[in-house]
């Protein structure tokens, strides 16, 4: 039998793909059970409403965010291999199944998220635009960036390209998405 731990995370797993996949909206604790051949009972013993079991995948996405950027080691790296670091995020998506990153697929149902996702996923878009503005701001002072514009705007434009890329990869081709890396990455005055 499985340890509560070993199906806490199964079940997360699952339901984070299928987020990404179908969207939130688009699967309920009876995909999780079927698949995962557990009773809903189980899921509702891990997580008591599908608002929790959302909240957790944020928390767990947002964790994983943070332990890296706040890695002394990856904090020193120069900026072309965390922006790297970055985009393969998006390509780890791309190459499981076509999923589209958290943010894109939580957005195309916010408005009928509960409210403590809706303000969760907030939360961590903003960290993550904050982050990569601040990325592009240490890269332009340091002479490894160039670009015109904000930091912030250049960030939002970055992030939206990405996030973009996947959902349109779905219906255009992998290609699409390596297209726009490449476009960002001229843009910065980096080679691809």
């Amino acid at each position: 039998m499985a340890s509560r731990g070993t199906t806490k995370r199964k079940i997360l797993d699952l339901a984070e793909n299928l987020l990404q996949r179908l969207g939130y909206n688009g699967f309920s604790y009876h995909h999780l059970a079927t698949e995962l051949g557990i009773k809903n009972a189980a899921i509702h013993y891990h997580f008591p409403s599908k608002e929790d079991l959302g909240i957790a995948i944020i928390e767990r996405t947002k964790g994983r965010f943070y332990k890296w950027i706040y890695n002394p080691e990856n904090r020193v790296l120069p900026v072309r291999q965390q922006l790297e670091w970055f985009v393969k995020i998006y390509q780890y998506n791309l190459n499981r199944g076509h999923r589209v990153c958290l943010i894109g697929a939580l957005a195309t149902d916010y408005y009928t998220l509960p409210a403590s996702m809706q303000s969760a996923i907030d939360h961590l878009s903003n960290d993550i635009q904050k982050w990569v503005a601040r990325l592009l701001d240490s890269g332009r002072q340091s002479g490894e960036l160039a670009f015109e514009g904000s930091s912030q705007d250049k960030s939002v434009c970055l992030i939206s390209s990405l996030t973009g890329s996947l959902q349109l990869a779905r219906l255009m081709g992998e290609e699409y998405f390596h297209k726009t890396v490449k476009q960002i990455f001229v843009d910065l005055n980096l080679t691809y």
